[in-house]
């Protein structure tokens, strides 16, 4: 680019199309690793929750067979 930038005379125009070039793919890129990294935090948190739930009832349903016999 550089090089045709030199021929025609227009350097400074063709290194901006390049810098818009380059900011466009920088936020497709951006966007498609927020979209991929989003479902796996979701099961992340998930799992959380859920190791969190059964620390609470496991000890619970424990202590109702317990009382029951």
């Amino acid at each position: 680019m550089i090089s045709v930038g030199e021929e025609t005379g227009r350097v400074d125009e063709l290194l901006l199309e390049v810098a818009d070039f380059y900011d466009r793919e920088v936020d497709y890129d951006l966007k498609t690793l927020t979209a991929r990294i989003e479902p796996i935090l979701l099961v992340i948190v998930a799992g959380m929750v859920l190791i969190l739930a059964l620390g609470i009832f496991l000890p619970m349903w424990g202590m109702l067979d317990a009382i029951q016999g």
